[in-house]
């Protein structure tokens, strides 16, 4: 029997390919199939993840620099433009003024993140739940004192209870919390 598989393999290598290399070629097809595949389903909660990373981000980097700078710093999330921008709080105006001049400490562009192109991350839609403690006229937009305390931008008297950023993208749910208490950001 192993003379006539021989023969046969030599035969059919005389003709170019071996019964073990296309064997070996369709399992390696196989094989990136299926890796494929997998990572085209994983693709839609990668770019979710990515998305709440972005904003969790923004959140942490505008407490750090009012904390390290011992200024107001803040950040503004548009749900319909499913935008996220970091501020700087200029005092010196009344009322105080958003100013949108903080750049990115990675990419030194504006810190101003538009899922709509975002290379990496996606959504399909941004919701909120802002609480504080007691009426803000704008809860989109929050700032942190120079002890990390995130407030109202209007008032700016008005503490935050705490603050939600629901993201939702293709049936997955991405939450981001902004705890107004202790200023703590958690995915």
């Amino acid at each position: 029997m192993l003379a006539r598989y021989l023969n046969m393999s030599s035969k059919i290598g005389s003709l170019g390919f071996t019964l073990l290399e296309i064997t070996l070629v369709v399992l390696l097809l196989a094989i990136t199939a299926v890796v494929a595949m997998s990572n085209m389903a994983v693709n839609d909660q990668y770019k979710l993840d990515q998305a709440a990373k972005e904003i969790a981000q923004a959140m942490r980097y505008a407490r750090s620099q009012a904390m390290s700078l011992n200024a107001p710093y803040g950040f503004r999330q548009q749900s319909v433009a499913k935008r996220m921008r970091v501020f700087r709080l200029d005092t010196s105006t009344s009322p105080a003024t958003l100013e949108y001049d903080v750049y990115h400490p990675v990419s030194k562009k504006l810190y101003d993140i538009q899922f709509d192109n975002h290379p990496t991350a996606a959504v399909d839609s941004i919701t909120r739940q802002a609480d504080f403690f007691g009426t803000c006229n704008q809860g989109h937009k929050v700032y942190f004192d120079g002890q990390g305390i995130p407030w109202c931008t209007d008032p700016s008297n008005i503490m935050l209870d705490h603050f939600q950023v629901i993201l939702e993208l293709k049936g997955h749910t991405r939450v981001v919390t902004l705890e107004g208490r202790t200023g703590r950001v958690s995915l």
